[in-house]
């Protein structure tokens, strides 16, 4: 009999906390950019088996709650969805995101030997990004705000998830462009054949003395190269 009330018990037991097992919660969390290292803002995530949805930050960091085999699928506006699958059973899952801007049949830019390898690549990440870039930005206020009643914020307008996404794609696509243009002329073959550094020495060097875009606009080859030296100099007596 006490054997028998005992199995009882412990089947009550396992009753009650094996719903709590099945469910235990997952965090997943990354960072959604694309093959160019662009981060999205403001992208959708959707956790498809239980309808929950979170938003990317500004820079394309995420976070959701999930269980096991959850589905979750990432969206952005003029990239094709990705869909993952929830392999933790407990504690943080790092899924980091990398989505493909979806097809578009674009005109081709003729290009000659005048440009440089970083207008080229510049000129055909335009034209892969163009459509993105070329929608327009949404006014404070509508046409026909009375006279006098001021500015009229619409949170349908300016405000809204898909505005603030545009709006802050564009801004992370023009960062990228000036890092773009900073690594097409402070690279490690230069760095390396000014200072003799190698290996982690180059990149801790280059790492400490990241120039900034407008000194990479105003300065010409060999005035860099007087740049370099003297960051390196600097930079050995620390």
């Amino acid at each position: 009999m006490k054997a028998h009330m005992r199995i009882l018990l412990l089947g009550c037991i396992a009753g009650i906390l094996f719903p709590f097992a099945a469910k235990a919660q997952v965090i997943v969390t990354g960072q959604i950019s694309d093959s160019n290292k662009l981060v999205l803002p403001y992208a959708t995530i959707t956790n498809l088996t239980t309808g929950r949805h979170s938003l990317s930050d500004q820079g394309g960091f995420y976070r959701i709650d999930a269980t096991r085999n959850d589905k979750i699928v990432f969206t952005f506006v003029g990239y094709l969805p990705d869909t993952v699958k929830v392999t933790q059973t407990t504690g943080t899952q790092t899924i980091n995101v990398k989505l493909v801007v979806a097809s578009r049949f674009l005109k081709g830019v003729e290009v000659s030997s005048q440009y440089t390898p970083y207008q080229l690549d510049s000129l055909e990440r335009r034209r892969q990004y163009g459509y993105l870039l070329d929608l327009p930005n949404k006014p404070l206020a509508g046409g026909s705000t009375p006279q006098g009643a001021g500015i009229v914020f619409s949170p349908f307008t300016r405000y809204s998830k898909s505005e603030k996404q545009k709006r802050q794609f564009k801004k992370n696509y023009e960062e990228m462009e000036k890092e773009k243009y900073i690594d097409s002329r402070f690279t490690p073959v230069l760095v390396s054949q000014v200072t003799g550094l190698k290996g982690d020495s180059l990149q801790l060097f280059m790492r400490d003395n990241y120039p900034d875009y407008e000194t990479m606009r105003t300065i010409g080859h060999n005035d860099l190269l007087y740049w370099i030296t003297d960051k390196y100099k600097a930079w050995k007596k620390k």
